[in-house]
């Protein structure tokens, strides 16, 4: 592990801790959230070394969690918020080694891993709302899986995937983008075997752990799916399920449609993923189940900035532009409900994310007019 390294994982851990202080902290007493998902958490750590099985599907299933917050000796919003930062961190962490992984220069990786940490739905949220430590951890193991399938470490790859699916049931998103990645890349189809008998594995656990623990409430899958896919497939909705989660960048990947297909061209398997994440959203709220997308969002960012804002790595911390997009990212997390500068009402959050995403696509937009707008063969 090199100084710059070391010098990342500092500000990463850092910036964890500013991320958990500035978001504050859910009102988890507040009527308002009576429904929410965080009280079948709280119910299940309640009865922890047991399981509590009066809690509605699919929350019943999410077993490894809460069952681990109840264990702690300290209050259950304490335990929640302990294990919740630690699952920060690690999510942090998934994100900037990741993009490594594929190809991103470490000073880039991490100014992007800065920038997922501001998005106010795929990190900030679970800053605040500490009770979502199954979302928090299970995006975490989900981002590193992709690593582990690339560089081959099939035995940690199973693992995260059983203790995951234990957690959240999001680890299964990542099996059909793994066989494609290990079909185009892997020769040898002896690793093709190994990940089927991984999610084989991964299958049999889900499967077992819904046959074992029976519960009466909640809506079965179909119904849950066939609703939100008639609700959220409205157009004024549709803003909010591609556009919205990420903003101030909602846009860019409208504007730079050619450069996305040549992404996407170059990562069949990413397109894959993409695919299946978008499919599995209807599922639920858009702006949370869409953040699965982060880690291949983030890097078509990152190739973005490196394109087109600034070539050379060396001039990252002190281009202007690199500051203006931070400043914009970070001024995203303002909001009605939590962060640093809590807005007056929703109204005023919806048109503060338009003014910043069409600030932030104006920025990328001139910057590639400067470039002269062309697109290499090899975008990566």
């Amino acid at each position: 592990m090199n100084k710059f390294t070391k010098r990342s994982l500092s500000i990463i851990f850092l910036f964890t801790i500013f991320s958990v202080y500035f978001s504050g902290s859910i009102d988890y007493q507040n009527p308002q959230y009576s429904k929410a998902d965080l009280n079948k958490y709280i119910d299940m750590a309640d009865v922890s070394p047991g399981l509590n099985q009066n809690v509605i599907k699919p929350f019943v299933y999410r077993i490894a969690a809460p069952w681990i917050a109840g264990l702690l000796p300290f209050s259950t919003s304490i335990n929640f918020m302990l294990l919740n930062f630690l699952a920060l961190i690690a999510l942090a962490l998934s994100i900037y080694f990741f993009l490594i992984e594929f190809g991103i220069d470490e000073r880039l990786s991490l100014i992007v891993t800065i920038i997922f940490q501001m998005n106010k739905y795929a990190y900030q949220f679970l800053a605040w709302n500490h009770f979502q430590l199954s979302d928090s951890l299970s995006l975490a193991f989900l981002f590193y899986s992709f690593i582990l399938v690339k560089r081959k470490k099939y035995f940690g790859l199973l693992v995260i995937m059983l203790i995951g699916m234990l957690v959240k049931e999001y680890m299964l998103m990542i099996i059909p983008a793994g066989f494609v990645f290990i079909y185009i890349k892997d020769s040898d189809r002896k690793y093709l075997i190994y990940f089927a008998s991984i999610s084989l594995l991964s299958f049999l656990l889900f499967a077992i752990v819904r046959m074992l623990i029976s519960s009466e409430g909640g809506e079965s899958l179909f119904i849950q799916y066939t609703t939100q896919i008639i609700y959220y497939s409205k157009p004024s909705l549709l803003v909010k399920r591609f556009i919205i989660p990420f903003t101030p960048f909602g846009l860019l990947p409208i504007i730079f449609y050619k450069e996305l297909y040549v992404f996407f061209k170059t990562h069949k398997h990413f397109l894959i993923y993409v695919l299946t994440v978008i499919i599995l959203s209807f599922f639920g709220e858009p702006e949370r189940l869409m953040i699965p997308l982060s880690p291949v969002y983030y890097l078509f960012i990152a190739i973005l900035i490196k394109k087109y804002i600034v070539p050379s790595s060396l001039n990252l911390f002190i281009d202007k532009s690199i500051i203006l997009i931070l400043i914009l990212s970070f001024m995203s997390t303002f909001y009605h409900l939590w962060g640093l500068i809590i807005l007056p009402n929703q109204t005023y959050s919806i048109v503060f994310a338009i003014i910043l995403t069409l600030m932030t696509s104006m920025i990328f937009y001139l910057s590639r007019s400067n470039q002269s707008g062309l697109i290499d063969n090899d975008f990566t």
